[in-house]
């Protein structure tokens, strides 16, 4: 194709393109078509406060630019998709498969071959194109274009958006979340950020920027974002909890300031209000987090070597006292306080398994934890629950510690306990399921199975283990099942950004909130009893 000589179209969300413009091989069905070869529209129908989404193939060489434009208000977000190199085993050579998605400046430049990715004959670049459709957009059909401009010349593509009567609510049905382990991995998923900084104070202001701005994203996305900051010996970073003076009955809380300036604007909602640096503005209503762990374990801030003791309940009750006094004192009481022990015993510092419990004679420490934590916050106006991960003794402990627990987040094998599980339910207890993410080179549409199987299964959320990136993501992916967001700092952009599988769950979330926002109780009910 001569230079400067372009064509765009247009696929479906998830039909993925390598950089030659052939189709992901695990993502082609028998139903699996373009929405637009170029000279037809793209047709899409979306509900009100939401985003529908589509793929934008451009094929040529040379330099371009693109432009947008919608009616009645909406809105457009493009990405340009990074091609992620994954080498195989097999001596062949490697796969290349978009899934980064760095958001377009106005009036950027882009070139095929693109020279950052460093793909030898390269044909095609692909976009994520986000259509924000307002809350209070007029229901009706929108039409807009994308012009790709190359020279004196310019290229069009038609979009038509069927705006829709219904509205998403803000608040999604299903709770997506996405788990990750303190702030360690900041300085190196963003170097420049850090490697200036010599100051402590500055160095704990830098590493909540990034959490907040991981908040954010998510947040964005429809989905949630769980940071825990202790370690299995207990100890945590200044950030996550205040500090701990005196012994006795004069053990106390003091210094909040680093706390507050990490936790305060996501228990208030104000750190939604504002996007990352570089990321499209916020659409969802800022409102404060689902729910957030809370510092407590079996070594803070009580010291574990007084186990047993009336001492160490003292130190315990009375700094749990005022841990939830100070969120009480700042009104921060709409999100659930998690109080959840991570440690196993295996690491050698407990003697019983807070996490995934083994053993059944380790109830008795979790029941002796839940008494101390009853007697000071089940009267409390915060919203404190008792988070148990449980997997293999999950059945029994759903009896054993019933009203202790109340928060379960249950592994594969909950599937298996449909009757017992639905008691737990009846009783008001929270059951969530876990897993992993499916990595790049799996059919695009995986990451709708774990949506789809909590909702179908009457759970109400599903956890993604953990958050976290190969060493180079970029030239030696290794899949990056972990990695639903990506590290912007190569693009010169200081905060996540978005992968295209969390577009596609965000999306199936929408799906999801419309689908129960459309069905009378009594069908839903009849639904998950018949799965």
């Amino acid at each position: 194709m001569p230079s400067n000589e372009f064509t765009m179209s247009a696929a479906p969300e998830w039909l993925a393109h390598d950089p030659f413009g052939q189709p992901k091989p695990s993502d082609v069905s028998p139903g699996s078509t373009l929405l637009s070869g170029g000279k037809t529209p793209v047709i899409l129908a979306a509900a009100r406060n939401g985003y529908v989404s589509f793929r934008l193939l451009v094929r040529g060489a040379g330099e371009f630019s693109l432009r947008s434009r919608l009616s009645r208000g909406l809105q457009i977000d493009l990405f340009k998709a990074w091609y992620h190199c994954i080498p195989r085993q097999d001596g062949k050579p490697p796969v290349l498969l978009p899934d980064a998605l760095v958001p377009v400046r106005s009036r950027q430049a882009f070139q095929l071959p693109d020279p950052d990715n460093r793909i030898e004959g390269q044909t095609t670049q692909e976009f994520w194109v986000d259509v924000y459709v307002p809350h209070d957009a007029a229901p009706g059909r929108a039409s807009g274009k994308i012009q790709l401009q190359s020279g004196t010349t310019t290229t069009e593509l038609s979009l038509v958006i069927d705006v829709l009567e219904a509205v998403l609510p803000d608040k999604p049905a299903i709770q997506m979340d996405h788990n990750s382990y303190g702030c360690r991995w900041a300085p190196k998923e963003y170097p420049n950020s850090f490697s200036s900084i010599k100051n402590r104070d500055r160095f704990w202001g830098k590493a909540i920027d990034v959490l907040h701005n991981r908040y954010r994203i998510f947040h964005e996305h429809r989905a949630l974002y769980h940071d825990l900051g202790y370690g299995h010996s207990g100890s945590a970073d200044p950030i996550y909890r205040p500090d701990v003076v005196g012994s006795g009955r004069s053990r106390h809380l003091d210094n909040w300031d680093l706390f507050d300036r990490h936790y305060g604007p996501l228990l208030d909602g104000s750190a939604f209000s504002k996007a990352g640096p570089g990321s499209p503005p916020p659409r969802r209503i800022a409102a404060p987090i689902w729910g957030v762990y809370t510092p407590f374990n079996p070594e803070w801030p009580a010291a574990y070597l007084h186990w047993g003791e009336p001492g160490y309940e003292a130190e315990f009750t009375r700094c749990l006292g005022q841990f939830d006094a100070h969120l009480q004192e700042k009104k921060w009481t709409a999100s659930r306080m998690e109080f959840f022990f991570n440690h196993k015993k295996r690491y050698r510092w407990f003697e019983w398994d807070g996490d995934e419990a083994k053993y059944a004679k380790d109830d008795s420490y979790i029941l002796e934890m839940g008494r101390m934590w009853k007697s000071v916050a089940t009267q409390s106006p915060v919203k404190w629950v008792y988070r148990m991960d449980a997997s293999w003794q999950m059945k029994n402990q759903w009896e054993r510690l019933a009203g202790c627990a109340n928060f379960w987040i249950s592994g594969g094998f909950v599937y298996w306990y449909r009757q017992e599980v639905e008691r737990v339910i009846d009783r008001g207890d929270i059951v969530w399921t876990y897993g992993g993410t499916p990595a790049i080179t799996e059919p695009s549409s995986s990451i709708l199975a774990n949506l789809h199987r909590v909702w179908t299964s009457g759970f109400s959320g599903f956890v993604s283990w953990n958050v976290e990136v190969s060493p180079d993501p970029w030239f030696a992916s290794n899949g990056d099942s972990l990695a639903i967001i990506y590290p912007g700092e190569r693009f010169g952009i200081p905060c996540p950004i978005p992968s295209a599988r969390l577009k596609i769950q965000r999306n199936a979330i929408q799906d999801v909130d419309l689908i129960i926002q459309a069905t009378p109780p009594d069908r839903l009910t009849a639904r998950r009893n018949a799965v």
